[in-house]
């Protein structure tokens, strides 16, 4: 009977070490567990702040152009309302003489378009413009968005 009470202490001893070292394994993997989803909410708020960033970004680039480019197609718009009205729109060119002449500053030949010669420069005034604002906005948005993203990752 004497060895049998210091064997249930031994036996309650080893079951308390083991219910120890379970919890003890259950706080480090649950805590192990918080690190990681912590560092997951850190890395989601950071690229949910570079997405709103470049929206942003984007957003007042289309705002930008977008203005820019009403602005010209009214000025486009304008003068062929001048045009349809019967108004002269000024094409500047130059239109050298058969016949040799002394040279003179200022005194050039002036060139006269048809109505529909008229609207067909504007037309292609219009299409040039477009194209011109157009490709502005995507060498704007490569610089703005594209190129600022490649920097502010690093290379994995």
């Amino acid at each position: 009977m004497t060895w049998k009470i210091p064997l249930i202490i031994a036996l309650l001893l080893t079951s308390m070490s083991g219910v120890t070292l379970y919890y003890r394994t259950l706080y480090y993997d649950a805590e192990k567990a918080r690190k990681i989803a912590v560092s997951d909410r850190e890395k989601q708020q950071v690229a949910f702040e570079q997405l709103s960033h470049q929206i942003q970004t984007i957003s007042a680039l289309d705002d930008r152009h977008t203005k820019e480019l009403a602005d010209v197609q009214a000025k486009n718009h304008h003068l062929r309302r001048k045009l349809n009205r019967g108004g002269r729109v000024l094409v500047k060119g130059h239109c050298p003489v058969s016949t040799p002449r002394p040279s003179s500053l200022g005194h050039a030949g002036t060139i006269e378009l048809s109505s529909i010669a008229g609207r067909n420069v504007l037309d292609i005034r219009a299409g040039i413009i477009s194209d011109q604002a157009k490709i502005k906005y995507l060498q704007d948005y490569i610089r703005k968005v594209v190129l600022s993203n490649q920097h502010a990752k690093p290379n994995s």
